[in-house]
């Protein structure tokens, strides 16, 4: 008789989840189900303790994984409280695939190009006249700092998120800083490349260019001015290496 063995779980069979991965989400439950908002406070770890039938050491480690998340903020001596929206843990991720070649420089570059038409479209129709003056003095301050790569950097990071911050979308911001922060892994080498005063002045003009017609309330021109922005700088990570 030919003996009949258990048939095999499916290669592709999710493994059990853990009793921190059942706390996070119970924790995350009760943040929703509760409507807490920004700055509301968690129970304590006894309360989660008792509430989840689990250690205090299973919910210690529930919300060091939702802090490490920016879900909740922990600070000694504090009960632990809902954290505001930011952009640290895409920009923690998109660094980490950037350095780790998992994406390139080009791709990180395509995606700011698209999401960037649209906030510099929304900042020429809705900017407040200071939000204009601000633009028009970082292009001021990336003038003064031509040859200086560390503040150039800033500037220009600072530019991008001050356009975001312009649209009234509380996202664009959180996107474009996310992206923006690989300035930070590819202006060191694309800047080598720019060997004369002449063509980093290129950079700053392009800037500009955008901060005008923002200040104008010109959506076209600010979206035309971006793609020239974008244009020039693909072109400085292809000759840098970066394709």
């Amino acid at each position: 008789m030919p003996r009949h063995h258990p048939p095999k779980p499916p290669a592709d069979t999710a493994p059990p989840t853990t009793r921190v991965d059942d706390a996070i989400r119970a924790m995350t439950d009760y943040i929703h189900g509760e409507g807490l908002k920004v700055g509301d406070k968690l129970p304590s770890e006894a309360a989660f303790a008792d509430r989840l039938g689990v250690s205090r050491t299973v919910v210690r480690e529930a919300f060091k994984s939702l802090a490490a998340m920016r879900i909740i903020e922990m600070r000694a001596g504090r009960r632990a409280q809902v954290c505001a929206f930011d952009a640290s843990v895409i920009a923690l991720s998109l660094t980490h695939a950037l350095r780790t070649e998992q994406i390139n420089a080009q791709q990180m570059w395509d995606a700011r190009r698209a999401v960037e038409m649209r906030t510099v479209a929304l900042a020429a129709m809705r900017r407040t006249d200071a939000e204009a003056a601000g633009l028009l003095g970082l292009v001021a301050q990336m003038r003064s700092s031509v040859d200086d790569l560390a503040g150039m950097t800033e500037q220009d990071i600072a530019f991008h998120t001050a356009i975001a911050d312009a649209t009234r979308n509380p996202l664009f911001p959180v996107l474009v800083t996310s992206l923006t922060s690989a300035i930070r892994e590819t202006n060191p080498i694309v800047w080598r490349h720019r060997r004369d005063t002449d063509a980093r002045r290129e950079v700053v003009e392009a800037h500009a260019g955008i901060a005008q017609a923002i200040a104008d309330g010109d959506p076209e021109a600010a979206c035309a001015a971006l793609a020239a922005h974008f244009d020039l700088a693909s072109r400085a990570l292809v000759t840098a290496g970066f394709n």
